[in-house]
């Protein structure tokens, strides 16, 4: 981040904390219990995430040519490859034969995918089918030129790579990213090294477990011992960019900023700097290293939480690695026994009926522009 920008957050953060307040919505949001608990609106969901482009992973999640990885988004199954050309691929991860799953985990340096259910085989770089072993003519009648894998529309820039669902159409990345392009380019997500990874299954709907990300008031209670005493509590800058948004949660350290001049002031030190790209991700800047955590429904009370470490620098050293591993274990730690059993235990009462709407604040901006962002998304598809 630019030291411009850096330098208006924090200033941002001192005034917010001398006054006592954090940014506020424009209005409260009542958000209907069946949002969270309805297979019908869950299925709604997954339409509008088909016509809409979506974050698939980071560019150095695919570093060589051949390089793939499987995602989901909305039910649709998908690969994203890395071509020879250095550009990306994009695909229905769905065979043309008898529909199995083509690529089920990541894989390097491929020159062709061959489906696990009966061996045919596609090409990485323009998805067309290379073979169906043993198949004795038996789909001679069939024109071969029709059974490549289905390409979709996939684009890159800024250390992102964006698909969409549905069509082939390019993706124009900085479009869709609506002026938030230059932040993550002064981030240099390019540079990053994946270290280590971790997905688990948690018992509710994923826009549950998102909304703990997009406000910090629940931090002074649900996290009294574990955050509470190093964050500095109301002051939480938030903006919005288009269906995205950025939040900024501030630990106390961040006062001592106050007496630097502001030219000088930088904020990762201070705070975890974090961006919501629709429909599902969320990006934690901190200071040496990104965390990503994707919500992927599987049903209206069955979300993969797929959760990401990545360093600037290779982790080489036992030194290193300890420091690492005891940052992905606390950051598993705090929502793993706190923000998502808690999430889990609200979508038990949801369900059971006993109230119809929650309500999101307006010292919670994050998840009243989230959660306007799914109604404005679905009302359209």
């Amino acid at each position: 981040m630019d030291r411009t920008t850096q330098s208006e957050l924090v200033a941002r953060i001192l005034d917010q904390h001398a006054s006592r307040t954090t940014t506020l919505a424009e209005s409260t949001m009542r958000i209907p219990a069946d949002r969270y608990v309805s297979e019908a609106f869950l299925r709604r969901e997954q339409r509008s995430f088909r016509r809409n482009p979506a974050f698939a992973c980071l560019s150095i999640d695919l570093p060589e040519p051949g390089d793939s990885i499987p995602l989901q988004i909305g039910d649709v199954p998908i690969v994203v490859a890395r071509g020879a050309d250095g550009g990306v691929r994009a695909y229905v991860n769905v065979c043309r034969h008898r529909a199995a799953t083509v690529v089920p985990e990541p894989v390097r340096g491929a020159r062709s995918y061959s489906c696990p259910f009966h061996g045919w085989v596609y090409d990485v770089d323009d998805g067309h089918l290379v073979g169906q072993p043993r198949s004795c003519d038996g789909f001679a009648e069939v024109d071969e030129g029709r059974l490549g894998l289905q390409p979709l529309g996939v684009g890159e820039s800024h250390g992102v790579v964006v698909v969409r669902a549905e069509g082939d159409e390019p993706v124009d990345v900085d479009a869709w990213l609506s002026g938030l392009g230059p932040e993550l380019a002064a981030l240099d997500y390019g540079s990053l090294v994946p270290y280590r990874r971790a997905a688990k299954s948690w018992r509710c709907n994923w826009k549950l477990l998102l909304d703990t990300f997009l406000e910090s008031y629940h931090v002074f209670a649900l996290h009294k011992t574990s955050l509470a005493p190093f964050y500095l509590g109301i002051a939480s800058p938030f903006d919005a960019f288009g269906p995205h948004n950025r939040i900024v949660v501030p630990q106390s350290s961040i006062l001592q900023l106050a007496e630097v001049p502001p030219e000088d002031r930088q904020l990762l030190p201070h705070a975890v700097l974090q961006y919501f790209l629709a429909p599902n991700v969320i990006i934690s800047n901190l200071y040496g290293y990104v965390m990503t955590w994707r919500f992927v429904p599987d049903g209206p009370d069955e979300t993969i939480v797929d959760h990401t470490l990545y360093t600037y620098v290779p982790v080489e050293t036992d030194d290193d690695r300890a420091n690492f591993d005891q940052r992905f274990d606390a950051a598993a730690t705090v929502t793993g026994n706190e923000d998502f059993p808690a999430s889990e235990a609200i979508h038990r009462n949801l369900a059971s009926g006993v109230t119809d709407v929650t309500i999101a604040g307006r010292n919670e901006p994050g998840m009243v522009h989230f959660h306007r962002m799914i109604e404005d998304a679905v009302s359209s598809s």
